[in-house]
């Protein structure tokens, strides 16, 4: 221990134990009375007779108590303070992680995680501001993205109350972006870590995925949240979900199931299916217990269950066991009925006003033979003129428009696929001929995105074909600006399939005609079919969910007014900007269950199922032995900066002054 103030301990030494002796030496001063006799006032008389200003200091146990306290308060007035506690560094960033497995109740006392977490990081929090001068504290709490709780403070109380305001989600935790927010706020956005070295980071978090997550130019300090223990409690979760129903027996529906188990027995329960709360399934399921066979992880179990039913409603999963974690108890999906929307398929126009040949006939045949595949409500071929000439009303009741070989002057509300012709609001497209440029394989696919997940497009060649922008290509103007591109294949010249989100819509255009490639033969190509329907059309065959780490977008059935969310986040939704869009952004819903958007009137207008579904989560993995070490040695932070500790001799101070009061009252009283 050290006195960082020691001239101020000595200047207040010199004043205050003076007084203490004085107060020792001097005597009570008497107050004259005439009394009728002294015979019972011996003793008085006797003081009287030696009756001085000042006596000799008589020791006591009452001056050692008083000279105790004198001697503390003198020390706390020095501020002394011990070696290696404190930080260096002027800005400290607290990072909470309250992702979904943060919600489990396997801490110590029964508590969550994350109660655990809030503890841990106030308890950092009174250790790292206990240095000379506390530093800026940011508190920051992140899941799928990093939310910072308040401005930045250098007051105990406030930040105490920014942690304790930290609340749970159901989201999947993404490290590198709380992280990256912390570069963003230090470095002001830039490449330039230099700032970002001089402030603290301390991450207080489960663990779970932060191996995969690099600290480099952070100083990083990582408080682990453990179970009881140190082990985890036993969880099982829906890891893996889907719903659809059968192409060729559409009241057929099949659900997909991917269980897990963590714990160190097998796992036995019913698996329930329902559908508006009545049980249409329910199977006995066991899954296997972690660490079983060859396997060292989670134990896992797939399972299918079938049913028929024609109708559609709210489908739940739900496996029936007790564990330490509930958000993936179960599963939800919005279930559509039998019916599929309808497809209309616009083709070039007839060359003549005596041009025999039919619209259907000037469709590609590959195409149409797909799309009658598929199996849709109702499949109508028209040309471009019928098109340009249909209102909206008769344009509205098709869920998906595919266009091929046809550009439209302007962009339909509903979900577009388009072969071989340019898209309003991507510019001039520049048209590439085989004859002057040669020919192009696919030479690179999204394999992570869902339509392009299963296809296969090694063997494919293309000839004529459109140079689509590249996905970080600017436009002026007009509805690009509303655009976000993503490309889903690749040739020699650029993007070959391109994915657009106009305002919440989502289309699919392909650079090329079918006729200029051996792609409508090739097996993998009603497989894009099929994903492309599904992705653009949903709930034309799929129950339709969202996952609690992506953005949300609900298409309404009409405009609506105003709009509130009801369900286990409860809100107004603010409505975009253009007048009577039926295209809601919902944004990240944190928690989750089912959700239901009202009207003015109080009315559901659409339904929206959000699960968790994320193996990392449901398995509760706890951080990879020696990730402390590293996150610790990353960069500078802590340091040998002393952290006073002049509260703790304040405090036992207060505790004699009062220990001496009882006792002065306990002898008062006898």
């Amino acid at each position: 221990m050290t006195l960082l103030a020691p001239g101020a301990m000595l200047l207040a030494a010199a004043l205050a134990v003076p007084a203490l002796v004085v107060f020792y030496l001097l005597k009570l001063r008497r107050r004259p009375l005439r009394v009728t006799s002294t015979m019972f006032w011996e003793q008085a008389a006797h003081d009287l007779q030696v009756n001085v200003p000042l006596r000799w200091v008589r020791p006591s146990w009452l001056l050692l108590l008083h000279a105790l306290i004198l001697a503390l308060l003198l020390i706390a007035v020095g501020r002394p303070a011990i070696e290696g506690d404190g930080t260096s560094s002027a800005r400290v960033f607290v990072l909470i992680d309250r992702s979904a497995s943060m919600n489990a109740l396997d801490a110590p006392d029964g508590r969550s995680r994350l109660a655990q977490a809030k503890q841990l990081a106030i308890d950092e929090l009174d250790a790292l501001m206990g240095g000379l001068e506390p530093p800026e504290v940011t508190v920051i709490a992140y899941a799928a993205e990093p939310v910072v709780m308040g401005p930045p403070s250098s007051s105990r109380g406030t930040v105490r109350e920014m942690i304790n305001s930290v609340g749970p989600t159901d989201q999947p935790a993404d490290h590198a972006a709380a992280l990256g927010l912390v570069r963003s706020l230090t470095a002001g956005g830039g490449d330039d870590e230099t700032s970002a070295g001089s402030a603290l980071t301390v991450i207080v978090s489960d663990g779970g995925g932060l191996a995969r997550v690099p600290f480099t130019g952070l100083p990083v300090r990582l408080v682990a949240v453990e179970p009881e223990n140190g082990v985890s409690g036993p969880n099982t979760g829906i890891v893996a979900f889907s719903a659809e129903r059968d192409i060729e027996q559409p009241e057929t529906v099949r659900v997909f199931v991917r269980l897990m188990n963590t714990g160190a027995a097998p796992a036995a329960a019913p698996l329930v299916v329902s559908v508006d709360g009545a049980a249409v399934a329910r199977v006995p399921v066991t899954i296997p217990a972690a660490g079983g066979g060859s396997a060292s992880g989670p134990g896992e179990r797939v399972e299918t269950v079938s049913f028929d039913l024609e109708t559609g409603g709210l489908l739940r999963v739900a496996f029936e066991n007790s564990d330490v974690l509930e958000a993936d108890d179960a599963a939800q999906a919005v279930l559509p009925p039998v019916d599929r929307p309808p497809v209309l398929l616009v083709v070039p126009p007839a060359r003549s006003v005596d041009d025999p040949i039919g619209a259907r006939d000037r469709a590609d045949p590959f195409l149409l033979d797909v799309l009658e595949a598929i199996g849709s409500a109702g499949l109508r071929v028209v040309d471009s003129d019928r098109y340009a000439r249909a209102s909206d009303e008769e344009r509205e009741r098709f869920g998906l428009i595919v266009f091929d070989r046809v550009s439209p002057a302007a962009a339909p509300a509903q979900p577009t696929l388009s072969f071989g012709s340019a898209w309003p609001g991507l510019g001039d497209a520049t048209r590439v001929e085989a004859r002057s440029a040669g020919r192009t394989q696919v030479l690179a696919w999204d394999r992570s995105h869902p339509v392009m997940a299963d296809a296969v497009l090694d063997t494919i060649v293309v000839a004529d074909r459109l140079r689509l922008p590249e996905d970080d290509a600017q436009f002026a103007g007009g509805a690009a600006d509303r655009l976000t591109r993503r490309t889903l294949a690749r040739g020699r010249d650029g993007p070959l399939i391109l994915e657009l989100s106009d305002s919440g819509t989502p289309r699919i255009v392909v650079g090329y005609a079918l006729e200029q490639s051996n792609w409508p033969v090739h097996f993998s190509f009603p497989i894009f079919m099929l994903a492309a329907f599904d992705r653009l059309g949903p709930g034309a065959s799929s129950a339709t969910w969202a996952d609690t780490a992506s953005p949300i977008t609900a298409r309404l059935d009409r405009p609506a007014g105003s709009l509130r969310l009801e369900g286990p986040i409860s809100r107004n939704v603010r409505l975009p900007g253009d007048a009577g869009s039926a295209v809601v952004p919902l944004g990240l819903l944190e928690r989750a269950g089912v959700y239901r958007l009202l009207d003015d009137a109080g009315e559901a207008v659409r339904t929206v199922a959000v699960n968790l579904v994320d193996a990392d989560e449901s398995s509760l993995r706890a951080a990879a032995p020696g990730l402390a070490e590293r996150a610790g040695t990353a960069g500078r932070g802590a340091s040998d900066e002393p952290r006073e500790i002049w509260r703790f001799f304040v405090l036992a101070a207060g505790i004699l002054l009062l220990a001496e009061w009882l006792l002065f009252a306990a002898r008062a009283r006898v």
